[in-house]
């Protein structure tokens, strides 16, 4: 990736690299080390366009990325990212729907925008991912509705989960604001 003008991408890829280099060969398991890599990730998602992403230093980071989600403890840690989403997500009538739509659309950037889930997640984790989307919709219902200031601007139209208590409920999708820095915890 090319550096633009007031954006170190090249600085942003590296820094991304370098936490999931750093999950996959951490020995502890440690939520902080893949939450960490996926904060990374969403800085240098935030920081280019689809373009970049596509471009040749775009799929050469995609390559370097992909190694490093199969390698070491990556696969054991994305697994555990991926359950602890689910858990989440069926906990969303409890005030855990906004941080499982965080959790739900980190997954979707790193699977749509840079390696695709078949390279990397494994087939249980896979089908557990689908097991978010069912609970996500099951739980909607009875979910606290999702404030307008609580969907961020970056949000793309396909992350249907963020809108979907509205929908149940027959309203309006909120409008989306820039929530600012990743917060998967809402207040």
């Amino acid at each position: 990736m090319s550096a633009d003008a007031g954006r170190d991408l090249p600085g942003l890829a590296k820094r991304a690299l370098d936490a999931f280099a750093e999950s996959a060969s951490r020995r502890r398991d440690r939520d902080s080390l893949m939450d960490n890599a996926f904060t990374a990730l969403f800085d240098l998602y935030r920081a280019t366009s689809p373009a970049q992403r596509r471009s040749p230093g775009g799929q050469d980071f995609n390559a370097a990325l992909a190694e490093l989600l199969s390698s070491g403890n990556n696969p054991d840690r994305l697994g555990l990212y991926v359950v602890r989403s689910q858990t989440a997500a069926l906990n969303g009538q409890h005030e855990a729907y906004r941080p499982a739509c965080w959790r739900r659309s980190m997954l979707e950037l790193l699977g749509e925008e840079f390696v695709p889930w078949r390279d990397f997640l494994r087939p249980g984790d896979l089908e557990t991912v689908r097991s978010i989307d069912e609970a996500l919709v099951e739980v909607a219902g009875s979910a606290r509705p999702v404030d307008e200031e609580e969907v961020p601007a970056w949000v793309p139209e396909s992350h249907w989960w963020w809108w979907e208590p509205a929908r149940q409920r027959g309203e309006e999708a909120p409008e989306r604001y820039d929530s600012g820095p990743l917060d998967a915890v809402g207040d």
